[in-house]
């Protein structure tokens, strides 16, 4: 017996239609309900300051970050069209999670079974880390569609032997390398899928990979000579460590559990070698792997082991989110691997795996995930009690997108280190041999200061004891993930000269 052999019969196609409606409600209740309405997020308003400019500057500000503009500019039209507010950009996010549930029904009806396409379908939608970002202005829910798409156009060629796959398929897979840097190592997977299993396409099926592989290089070189030519992006990468077997397998908790607070991940971890067991006694002797689920076992560990050792070799690059495309292989395999058991087993371990998501995602829901990033509250607290004669001052200085997108109030913002965004090069780096005249220079013209601290940068307590030591400090307040406002006072005379003339 293979996994997965269907044991079903019949098609049920409307019963499946009316699944998928409940599943696409759900997911939008849910969203209106807890999700959307959350603060603006860093990378959020980045997202949001960049698609607010022409098409040709959001393509020179793209190619000096970190990422490809396909995402950026659809949400600019995007934004055009229907509003400036944080729901509606997230709402576009949302809608691209949505048609990925249907799209992932369909995969799984492809390799498996109706079945087993609608469990994948249903983990999908009560993932989650899917839910999060399908709440999130970036391109994550893009990225995860595609690559569904895409991988369901590569199974047609090899098991239906539909030669008219190929068109779709390269439409989505140029698509989705402009999309994320990483569709390429699903493209990979696929390269390598067809070298192992040669024998399961039609003929002419490498003429076409060579020529897709070709089409894209030729597509995607001019964006990378682009990149090159500005010499940008080297400043942009983010500041990451090097992975650990940890992170590999707490990301792969992270798919199926989302964001959880650090004692209950820690947990959720640990049981990963009792899961590991149980899938083992599952595979028993009469049971072999099928040639779909070799497939999509490459894409998921081909991926996350490319990226992790990478990671560990080259430059740090292991990001879950990243990594956010293997998300439909995973649910998959895991849901033609519940469907090997016998019946009434099969059926138990399904409806414990949806309680346990359904429950990570209640707290999820609930609480936050524990990546929220509390600016809206702390930009409306600096707008109410920050007066004309105060300088608020950021830290780090990419910090700015956020508080600059909520805060209206009358004292000015700038950043320490002091910062241009619209001069070419990186932000400047914390030189605590220059901060006194630094501030001296952010602050002369005023009589207090207001400093943000978030997302430490490693020289955060050299700042606040800088300040600590130099002024004196009137009030301190913290915000929901490590945001922290402290007000100091710089100088008395200019409140007793206004006293004076009164």
């Amino acid at each position: 017996m293979a996994l997965y052999q269907s044991r079903e019969a019949g098609h049920g196609g409307m019963f499946d239609a009316l699944i998928l409606i409940g599943l696409l409600s759900f997911v939008t209740a849910l969203s209106l309900l807890f999700f959307a309405d959350q603060s603006l997020r860093l990378d959020e308003a980045q997202s949001l300051w960049q698609t607010s400019r022409s098409p040709g500057a959001i393509l020179s500000t793209v190619a000096a970050d970190v990422h490809v503009p396909l995402h950026h500019l659809l949400l600019h039209f995007w934004r055009l069209l229907f509003g400036e507010g944080v729901e509606v950009a997230r709402a576009l996010s949302l809608i691209l999670y949505l048609f990925n549930i249907p799209a992932l029904y369909l995969l799984g009806r492809l390799a498996y079974s109706r079945s087993v396409g609608i469990f994948a379908a249903t983990l999908f939608a009560i993932s989650p880390f899917m839910n999060w970002y399908a709440n999130e202005i970036r391109m994550y829910t893009l990225f995860a569609l595609l690559a569904t798409l895409n991988q369901y156009f590569f199974m047609r060629v090899f098991k239906l032997k539909d030669t008219l796959a190929w068109t779709p398929y390269v439409f989505t897979a140029i698509l989705g390398v402009f999309t994320h840097y990483f569709f390429f190592l699903n493209l990979a997977a696929q390269g390598a899928f067809y070298a192992l299993y040669r024998h399961l396409f039609p003929n002419g099926s490498r003429t076409h990979l060579i020529g897709t592989a070709a089409l894209i290089f030729a597509l995607f070189t001019p964006w990378v000579l682009y990149t090159l030519l500005l010499g940008e992006a080297v400043y942009q990468q983010p500041a990451l460590s090097s992975p650990t077997t940890v992170d590999f397998f707490n990301t792969l908790a992270e798919f199926i559990f989302g964001f959880q607070g650090a004692q209950l991940n820690t947990v959720i971890v640990s049981l990963w070698p009792i899961a590991l067991i149980v899938a083992f006694l599952a595979l028993r002797k009469n049971v072999s792997l099928s040639n779909e689920s070799a497939y999509f076992l490459l894409i998921l560990l081909f991926s996350l082991g490319t990226a992790f050792v990478f990671s560990v070799l080259v430059r740090p690059v292991f990001l879950s989110r990243y990594l956010i495309f293997t998300i439909p292989a995973l649910y998959l395999l895991l849901s033609a691997l519940l469907s090997v058991y016998p019946r009434p087993l099969s059926r138990i371990a399904k409806e414990v795996t949806v309680a346990l998501m359904l429950i990570a995602l209640a707290a999820s829901a609930l609480r936050g995930a524990s990546v929220e990033e509390e600016y809206r509250a702390a930009s409306a607290y600096l707008a109410q009690h920050a007066q004309a004669h105060d300088v608020i001052i950021l830290s780090p200085p990419f910090t700015l997108y956020p508080v600059e997108y909520y805060y209206r109030g009358l004292a000015p913002i700038t950043t320490l280190p002091q910062w241009d965004r619209y001069v070419a090069g990186p932000i400047p780096s914390f030189s605590a041999e220059t901060l006194e005249e630094d501030v001296a220079a952010l602050t002369e013209s005023y009589e207090r200061v207001w400093i943000v601290l978030s997302f430490d940068q490693g020289y955060e307590e050299d700042l606040r004891l800088y300040f600590e030591e130099n002024y004196h400090r009137i009030e301190r307040l913290d915000f929901p993930s490590d945001i922290t406002i402290l007000l100091y006072r710089l100088r008395y005379d200019t409140q007793n000269a206004r006293a004076a003339a009164m």
